[in-house]
C-alpha cells in the first residue's frame, strides 16, 4: 500500500504577525479519518553558515534564544528575505550582518526540514571558507549576537560536548565535517 497525503478541507488562519502566521488545518486521511484542528505554522526559508576563517577557525554567534530560555553558541544563520535572490545570496548577507566577515563562494552543504510534522519552512545550509573580518556587525533592533571564534579544535570539543544544540546547526556542522574532510582541513571526529 502506497503512503498518501493527507486530505486539506479547509484552514483557518489563528493568529498572523510578523513572528507567526499560525493555521488550524481540517485534515482527513485518505480513509477518511478526521484530524482537525491540525495547526501548522507558515514560516518563511533560512539559511544557515558553516564560516571558516583564512587561518581555519570556525565563526559562531551567542545569543539568547527565548524559546529556550538560554544563552546558545549556534552558527549564522536568518531568514530570507525578498532581497535574496537565491538563498546563497542569503547566506552571504546573514554572514555578513550577524558577524561582519565574508569569504568565498557559498558552497551547498544540505536542504533540510526543522520540523516537518508542523512547520513549512526549509533551512539551506552552506559552507563559506576563507572568511575574514570586512566590516562591522549590521544588527537590527532585535538581534543582540556576539561574534565567537573557536579553532577546529574548540569545535570538535564543541561538538563532542553537545554545546551545539540547535537541530539545524548540528546537521549543517555533520554535512560540513565531511566536506572539510574530504579537503584535509576542519573539524574530524575520530
Amino acid at each position: 500500500m502506497a503512503i498518501r497525503p493527507w486530505i486539506l478541507n479547509g484552514s483557518k488562519t489563528i493568529v498572523k504577525d510578523r513572528w507567526i502566521d499560525l493555521h488550524a488545518d481540517d485534515c482527513a486521511l485518505p480513509d477518511g479519518t478526521s484530524i482537525s484542528p491540525f495547526y501548522v505554522n507558515t514560516l518563511p526559508d533560512f539559511v544557515v553558515v558553516v564560516a571558516v576563517t583564512e587561518e581555519g577557525d570556525f565563526i559562531f554567534i551567542r545569543q539568547y534564544r527565548h524559546g529556550t530560555r538560554q544563552i546558545l553558541i549556534e552558527l549564522p544563520a536568518g531568514c530570507m528575505e525578498e532581497a535574496d535572490r537565491t538563498p546563497e545570496c542569503g547566506a552571504v548577507r546573514e554572514l555578513l550582518e550577524e558577524t561582519g566577515y565574508a569569504g568565498n563562494e557559498p558552497v551547498f552543504l544540505c536542504k533540510v526540514a526543522p520540523n516537518a510534522s508542523s512547520l513549512s519552512n526549509f533551512a539551506h545550509c552552506y559552507l563559506i571558507t576563507g572568511c575574514k573580518k570586512v566590516q562591522e556587525q549590521s544588527l537590527d533592533a532585535t538581534e543582540d549576537l556576539e561574534v565567537v571564534i573557536l579553532t577546529a579544535e574548540e569545535t570538535k570539543q564543541l561538538l563532542a560536548d553537545g554545546g551545539l544544540v540547535q537541530a539545524v546547526h548540528v546537521a549543517a556542522m555533520y554535512y560540513a565535517e565531511k566536506r572539510l574532510t574530504k579537503g584535509k582541513a576542519g573539524v574530524n571526529h575520530e
